[in-house]
């Protein structure tokens, strides 16, 4: 497996290293990755299903909540793409050679 880490080891190309990665970084990146859009989901189905039909009373409110859901849902991962290119110019969530195994 070949990821960018911070080689605190001295590590050179074609060693076995022991790679940490720290767990508020880990998880962090989980639930932007995962729990952001899911909730962007429900947010964006609420209010398509609540708010929107003053607005497009022509429209089924089931419909409604659908195309707001998933409209939220594609817009929440252009966020986090953003957020992820801005993610990997810190140093505080990139793994760390911590050892070179024998």
């Amino acid at each position: 497996m070949e990821i960018e880490a911070l080689n605190k080891a001295g590590a050179v190309v074609g060693q076995q290293v022991r790679v940490m990665v720290h767990t508020y970084a880990y998880m962090k990146g989980s639930m932007v990755i995962y729990g952001f859009p899911a909730l962007m989901l429900v947010i964006g189905a609420i209010i398509g299903k609540e708010v929107m039909p003053g607005f497009f009373p022509a429209l089924d409110t089931d419909s409604l909540s659908a195309i707001f859901g998933f409209s939220f849902l594609i817009a929440s991962f252009i966020l986090v793409k953003i957020w992820s290119g801005t993610q990997t110019k810190k140093t505080s969530s990139t793994p760390v050679i911590e050892e070179i195994l024998p």
